[in-house]
């Protein structure tokens, strides 16, 4: 006895797995693209004020630290502090305060 088309469902084509495997994985990735814009959106509105106002006080620091009071160390101290302003002027960048809006 032969089997008929109607006992074997049909399987899907080699392509037609393909796209749709594309399409969950774009979608995925779009998902997961905004969600890791959203939290660093979120964690820079509270970093930024933070680190605004750390690169406008930390220059007071530099003095004690040029007029060598301390210990030996105030080399890799002063180095580490230039440091710290650095990355405070770079994330607290885009800071408006309150104030100027």
């Amino acid at each position: 006895m032969g089997s008929s088309n109607s006992d074997n469902p049909s399987l899907p084509r080699q392509s037609d797995t393909d796209s749709l495997g594309a399409t969950d994985a774009g979608r995925y990735l779009d998902t997961l693209a905004f969600a890791a814009r959203g939290v660093w959106t979120v964690t820079l509105a509270g970093v930024r004020p933070v680190a605004f106002w750390s690169a406008v006080v930390l220059p007071l620091c530099y003095l004690p630290s040029l007029y060598g009071v301390g210990t030996g160390q105030d080399t890799g101290l002063f180095v580490e502090l230039v440091a710290w302003h650095v990355a405070a002027i770079l994330l607290g960048h885009g800071h408006t305060p309150f104030w100027s809006r």
